[in-house]
């Protein structure tokens, strides 16, 4: 599994709403904001039960996501340095 975050739900919206002016999908923020409280929600578990997850953070406009964390069969392979809150809140999950 290959996770993608950004740094705040608010990036989220605002790339939400970059597709739906050109004409991409889109949902109510309320909905936006329940699929991914749900997805940081379920993080831990994913991370747990998945043969592999690759955690990136997509932040940077233009760039390749950075790796921020990686495990096998629950197992941490690689942890970066620093991590984002919402990623800090689902390890402290494990």
């Amino acid at each position: 599994m290959r996770y993608l975050g950004l740094i705040t739900f608010e990036m989220h919206l605002e790339r939400i709403k970059m597709r739906a002016d050109r004409r991409g999908h889109s949902a109510p923020e309320s909905v936006l904001r329940r699929i991914y409280d749900a997805s940081i929600e379920n993080l831990p578990r994913a991370i747990r039960e998945m043969d592999f997850i690759h955690i990136y953070d997509n932040s940077q406009w233009g760039t390749a996501p950075k790796l921020l964390f990686q495990a096998e069969s629950g197992e941490t392979i690689y942890r970066a340095d620093e991590f984002p809150a919402w990623l800090v809140k689902a390890l402290e999950r494990l």
